[in-house]
């Protein structure tokens, strides 16, 4: 019994061993400085360029799905890239707000000041805007969100490497060999948990980042094998509500997380299954694949984005927008603007 335990053990410090040097070792260098230019006035971090290249790559993954599908031909192009772009602002800060209740009130100045943002808000922003812009367009909801969760799915990767990058949403100390530091002060987890200065952590944004491609990959999938309405909406609901019930478990409890995020997963799970079967109750009952209106490959996404001049300005306006909005920082990190009489940070 003992050597079969000293086994195991050694089979799993192997694993951990691997899993280390594969997955996390080359993406751990991207911990090392959140900050891409620091001026006597204010700050541009690193965050905002991954929100940003997130968010033009979904743009025109999201543009192309709706025209592989033959729902992109009178789009109005720029104005739903802007309102896309307005809801994501809106939900990330408004779940924040709401989440502060009352204590939003006694100092609403402070609050609007900070830089924190909840990303289950943007989603249910971005969510508010698909369905307007598919009643609007006459484009089937089930469709509809298909192209945004294929397409936000890819910018979710690219945003949990900024949250790695900026030092949110880490995991708790771990003793395991697969792990991630923090050294740098500049790092939000310095600034706000310095105790946990050199500490071994779950490298959970990894971990979520490296989930969030692999949903990529299947919602890619499931287009070129079985692209029936709505089959990727509702894959979306089960994996991602799912891992973050489950990364949870391992995340660290920062101060500025009022939200019991679990709770927040188990109801958008439920919500968001209740729509998926009203709206699949309505488009027919049946998961039937539905023959592709134009090719989905790399090849035709690159020929798309390239002759569709409406896309790529959008791409470039949204970017810029997203950028600014994630990325730049007044005088001290964690706050916008530069207040007259007092700042506040993380």
């Amino acid at each position: 019994m003992r050597l079969s335990h000293e086994k195991k053990m050694k089979h799993s410090q192997r694993l951990s061993w691997l899993v280390h040097h594969i997955l996390i070792e080359p993406l751990a260098f991207l911990n090392k400085n959140p900050i891409m230019l620091k001026t006597g006035s204010f700050h541009l971090v690193y965050f905002g360029l991954f929100a940003a290249l997130g968010a033009m790559a979904s743009l025109s993954i999201f543009y192309f799905y709706l025209h592989t599908r033959g729902f992109f031909s009178g789009l109005p192009v720029l104005p739903v890239a802007l309102a896309f772009v307005m809801g994501d602002m809106i939900g990330v800060k408004a779940l924040y707000y709401i989440s502060l209740g009352g204590k939003f009130f006694r100092d609403p100045k402070r609050y609007l000041n900070e830089t924190t943002m909840y990303n289950q808000g943007g989603l249910m922003g971005m969510t508010m805007i698909g369905i307007a812009v598919a009643l609007a367009g006459n484009i089937n909801l089930l469709v509809m969100f298909d192209a945004m969760v294929i397409a936000g799915s890819f910018a979710l990767f690219l945003g949990r490497l900024g949250c790695y990058n900026y030092g949110c949403c880490f995991g708790k100390p771990t003793c395991s060999h697969v792990h991630v530091k923090y050294r740098l002060d500049s790092s939000k987890i310095m600034r706000t948990n310095p105790e946990l200065r050199n500490i071994p952590l779950v490298p959970t944004q990894l971990y979520s980042a490296y989930f969030d491609l692999f949903m990529f990959i299947v919602f890619i999938s499931i287009t070129l094998l079985y692209p029936a309405d709505g089959l990727i909406a509702l894959t979306f609901v089960v994996l991602f509500n799912g891992f973050r019930i489950l990364i949870q478990r391992y995340r660290f409890t920062e101060p500025s997380d009022l939200l019991n995020f679990t709770g927040m997963a188990i109801l958008y799970f439920v919500l968001g299954l209740i729509l998926w079967l009203f709206l699949f109750t309505i488009n027919g009952g049946k998961l039937t694949a539905q023959p592709l209106q134009n090719p989905f490959t790399f090849a035709a996404w690159e020929q798309f984005v390239l002759a569709a001049p409406g896309v790529m300005l959008s791409m470039v306006i949204t970017g810029i927008v997203t950028f600014v909005f994630y990325g730049l920082h007044g005088r001290q990190l964690g706050t916008h603007i530069n207040l007259a009489k007092k700042e506040y940070a993380d």
